[in-house]
């Protein structure tokens, strides 16, 4: 009992408060369970999508970094990116769980979940979402299990497992990369709600594509606050590896944006409409051309600081994309907007905390970053995100 109250006193404070915020955000979707989308939401017939899609759909994109560091390390062999796989698997594993309890609370009939699996309707695209969600969260707790069974009674399964990594990983990757492009079918058929910024039959090569750089920047985020949070980290040399593919994709994507736009012969939309070019814009130069600049000068990728600024800019116009998408660049029905419930923002901010207060369990008392390197503590009066000034003599193998 003395050294459960000894752990508790020495647990960081913020995993308290997370804590906390989800119990309180679980409640609410307790209550919801219990009185219904009606009473607990602003959705309607004209909106029945909302925040919590666009959530799920951002959330969705995020997580793509399991899937591309995946095929980076197992399938195009850059093994000097393999310390990045175990903390990364754990985000996007916590990443789809938290789409498929946001997606419980957004059925009607939460309690007949499983019909989608029983009584499977083929002709919708919303099941090969659902089943590549599912299947691929299932093979993330395949590739995170090592992590939890090394220190355990049932480390003896490790060899087999290992064993079949290889192609369990390659299906994941299949399946990712189908259920990324299939969430922009969905918006395929709202051509004439989604505004013709947005609206594209090349939506599902866009998101697909946006994932890729969005997945990899949480990568470099998250390194870079495990760095100090936690005392632990990718090498600088791994974060600017992974920071040379950035350009290239959102340059990749740009040229299939601007090049669609202009065989639609929508270009004079950029400029004349309103707030949504506005949004549009905003979404470009934030989430792509500032990033584009800033990762391709060497300097910025081996710079923690500067690595996670380019990194947030690219996950927050990722995030305003899937916004966008799904609720910002939607045309009113009937002159009626969606504005979310505040219990919905709740649900959502409950959920988000859960993750973080998960993530931070796994990565204290497991051997989560045991490939990465430990950093030393910095000085009282340095910023625990600076630079140091000898990298080298900043970081020593982990034990």
């Amino acid at each position: 009992m003395r050294k459960v109250l000894a752990e508790l006193r020495t647990m960081p404070r913020f995993i308290y408060i997370s804590a906390i915020i989800a119990v309180l955000g679980l409640s609410v979707a307790a209550y919801r369970m219990y009185a219904g989308l009606g009473a607990t939401t602003n959705l309607s017939k004209e909106f029945p999508w909302g925040i919590w899609i666009s959530f799920d759909l951002a959330t969705v994109a995020l997580s793509g970094g399991a899937f591309t560091l995946a095929a980076l390390v197992y399938v195009f062999q850059f093994e000097d990116l393999h310390a990045a796989t175990r903390p990364t698997v754990l985000a996007g594993l916590l990443g789809y769980s938290s789409v498929l309890v946001i997606l419980l609370f957004d059925l009607g009939r939460w309690d007949r979940f499983y019909n989608v699996f029983l009584h499977p309707n083929f002709s919708s695209a919303l099941l090969e979402v659902s089943w590549c969600i599912a299947a691929y969260s299932l093979i993330l707790i395949y590739e995170l299990s090592p992590v939890l069974l090394q220190n355990s009674r049932w480390k003896w399964l490790l060899p087999t497992i290992k064993k079949y990594t290889v192609p369990i990983v390659i299906a994941g990757v299949t399946l990712s990369t189908m259920h990324q492009s299939s969430l922009g079918t969905l918006f395929v058929i709202m051509s004439p709600r989604l505004h013709p910024l947005w609206y594209s039959m090349m939506l599902p090569i866009f998101f697909l594509v946006s994932s890729l750089a969005a997945g990899i920047s949480l990568v470099i985020g998250g390194a870079t606050i495990s760095y100090w949070l936690f005392g632990r980290s990718l090498k600088v040399k791994t974060l600017a590896k992974l920071g040379w593919f950035v350009p290239w994709i959102l340059a990749f994507y740009l040229v299939l944006k601007f090049g669609e736009l202009v065989i639609a012969n929508e270009l004079d939309l950029l400029f004349s409409s309103g707030f949504y070019s506005f949004l549009f814009w905003t979404e470009i130069v934030v989430g792509c051309v500032i990033p584009i600049g800033m990762f391709a000068f060497r300097q910025v990728r081996y710079s923690r600081v500067g690595s996670l600024i380019g990194a947030l800019l690219v996950i927050g116009g990722a995030i305003l994309n899937r916004f966008d998408a799904t609720w910002f660049a939607m045309k009113p029905v009937s002159g009626e907007m969606y504005t979310p419930h505040w219990m919905e923002v709740a649900i959502i901010v409950g959920v988000v905390a859960g993750l973080v207060t998960v993530y931070s369990l796994v990565a204290r008392y497991f051997p989560l970053y045991e490939e990465t390197v430990v950093v030393k503590k910095a000085a009282p009066e340095a910023s625990p995100l600076a630079e140091p000034r000898s990298l080298e003599g900043q970081i020593q193998p982990a034990k």
